[in-house]
């Protein structure tokens, strides 16, 4: 028996933690029952180098400093959410002996600080890349003697973090059709049962959220989350409660699937009114103008050709059940979502949507045993390119309306 695998039996806690563009999440465990005991989570501190990857990769592929000071911030924040988790559980950190941390294949590069170069070309890959397990000090991660897992990205942009989803849903045992939308800055999909599983990503995140929007807000204090136009004006909600400072991703589809209804957008998505519309008035009032629902368009269709395409590779568009994921997810209003075209047309009943199913499919993986099987389910996952796939094109020139 080997150190690492003595620690293991010996101790009682563990921690999974998905790390996310935007959001960090992490879930202290009991190891003995599978019990989670407390759930954390917190911004991603990256986002002061970029809202979105592309601009986080490019910087650090260019700059070593930033390279380096991506790798101390999520590996600060992983430490700071252990002391976290453990302190107000009241557990010693050293009794916490098995940490998982999945994430998107730029948060595996900065995680393990190797070069993210290829990522930013195409084959958007990073070739040679392999699962870290080893003592968690080894990274600067404490308690530095707990065993630390990170797996290695599916293929391409597709990160760990679907490993987990698609675990958390066990589409691998699933007779019916599965799909999963984790939409973040970066959208990750999977496809599929007992027989296949696809993956594909596509961008989703920058139009949701801070990046190509005019007034654009993470799902943070000060984000509208929820709106309806009741006698020509918006009436919305605020994360926290306060003063709005933003819109964000749900808020968005929220504000464009009213204008729809009320016929203030026309299904090519032009605004038919003199805008751009108000949705909260004052000195420094928020709008939503042309731009915006443009915006929106390219990546709700990128993200639905993307879902079309995989249907296609399966076979069926027969889909059993849907989980929609990510931090945007956990507001959406499926109806308004249905409005825009967004997803495949299912009821309600058969939707799920869950913020953090990254990090509960992550807690699934604490253990030699579920490492092991992990293998096994990643040899029967295979990755579809889009950016050169004719189906995609077209269904991304067919799904631009709304």
């Amino acid at each position: 028996m080997t150190p690492g695998e003595n620690r293991e039996q010996l101790s009682s806690y563990g921690i999974a933690v998905d790390v996310g563009t935007s959001s960090i999440w992490s879930r202290l465990v009991d190891m003995s029952n599978g019990r989670v005991i407390d759930t954390h989570v917190v911004p991603n501190p990256q986002k002061e180098h970029g809202a979105d990857i592309s601009t986080r990769l490019g910087l650090a592929a260019e700059d070593p400093g930033v390279r380096a000071e991506l790798h101390r911030l999520v590996i600060a924040t992983l430490n700071s959410s252990v002391e976290f988790l453990c302190a107000d559980a009241g557990i010693d950190p050293a009794a916490v002996g098995e940490l998982v941390a999945v994430g998107n294949s730029a948060m595996y590069a900065f995680l393990l600080d190797v070069d993210p170069a290829p990522l930013c070309g195409t084959p958007y890959n990073l070739k040679g890349a392999q699962d870290f397990y080893g003592p968690a000090g080894e990274l600067g991660v404490a308690p530095p003697g707990a065993n630390l897992f990170i797996p290695r990205p599916i293929f391409g942009y597709v990160g760990s973090d679907a490993l987990a989803d698609i675990l958390l849903v066990d589409m691998a045992g699933s007779e019916s059709l599965e799909l999963i939308v984790d939409v973040g800055t970066n959208c990750e999909m999977a496809l599929g049962n007992r027989e296949r599983i696809v993956v594909a990503s596509s961008p989703a995140g920058p139009a949701y959220e801070d990046t190509h929007m005019s007034f654009g807000l993470s799902a943070t204090e000060g984000a509208i989350y929820k709106a309806r136009l009741e006698g020509g004006q918006f009436v919305y909600e605020v994360v926290g409660g306060g003063e709005p400072k933003g819109i964000c991703g749900s808020g968005l589809i929220d504000i464009i699937a009213e204008l729809r209804r009320h016929e203030w957008v026309d299904e090519g998505g032009r605004l038919l009114r003199e805008g751009p519309v108000v949705i909260a008035p004052g000195d420094s009032p928020i709008t939503v103008g042309q731009h915006d629902i443009r915006s929106f368009q390219l990546v709700k269709a990128s993200v639905h050709a993307a879902i079309s395409v995989l249907q296609s590779k399966i076979g069926s568009a027969d889909l059993g059940r849907m989980l929609i994921t990510g931090t945007f997810g956990s507001y959406i209003n499926l109806d308004n979502a249905r409005v825009l075209k967004m997803f495949p047309d299912l009821p309600n009943e058969q939707v799920e949507v869950v913020a953090d199913a990254a990090c509960q499919g992550a807690v699934l993986m604490l253990g030699a045993g579920k490492r092991e099987a992990l293998a096994g389910l990643r040899e029967g996952i295979r990755h579809v390119a889009l950016p050169l796939n004719k189906q995609f094109q077209d269904e991304f020139i067919r799904l631009m309306a709304i």
